[in-house]
């Protein structure tokens, strides 16, 4: 897959998600998300190896944010089971598990350093985008935005890792 259309294709994603929340329209965000995830998978030569990565991302992703929630660092609104994140943040950590081999593939031919300073950086910057627009509510406080900081920090090299290391296995082993 094209690395421009793969990083649009996450932003327009994101967009939705974020965008949907308040005006109610999850379930088409979600329908679109879904579109643009087999869209992906259709356009790629290692499916399993994507299918893979994006469900150990996923994971990683639903129990760092429903702890963030947890915690009260960040409440997030829209439709949720019970104490876990709600499903468009669900959908976005599948968006973003689908950038690790595509158009943040570089990151994986780079010291885990310069991915940790993107997560520092950018993470909590998407969070504080996402409640500006009315997905969550965020206090901005120095100790919560230091504890995204932190999430992310440990998050965005580990799924960079992950995706180096699922992306060279080589095919037929478990």
């Amino acid at each position: 897959m094209n690395r421009l259309i793969n990083a649009l294709g996450f932003q327009v994603g994101w967009w939705a998600c974020v965008a949907s929340v308040g005006l109610g329209l999850e379930i088409p965000a979600l329908l679109f998300c879904t579109a643009l995830v087999c869209a992906h998978l259709t356009l790629s030569d290692k499916r399993t190896t994507e299918i893979r990565l994006v469900a150990i991302v996923w994971l990683l992703g639903v129990v760092m944010d429903s702890l963030l929630q947890y915690f009260s660092v960040i409440h997030f609104y829209g439709w949720a089971f019970g104490p876990l994140s709600p499903f468009w943040l669900w959908m976005l950590w599948v968006l973003f598990g689908m950038t690790l081999n595509t158009s943040l593939d570089f990151l994986q031919h780079k010291s885990l350093a310069l991915a940790a300073v993107a997560g520092l950086i950018l993470g909590p910057l998407t969070y504080l985008a996402g409640a500006k627009l009315g997905a969550a509510a965020f206090d901005g406080t120095l100790t919560h935005t230091t504890m995204l900081a932190l999430s992310w920090l440990l998050v965005m090299p580990a799924t960079v890792y992950l995706a180096k290391l699922i992306s060279n296995r080589p095919q037929g082993l478990p």
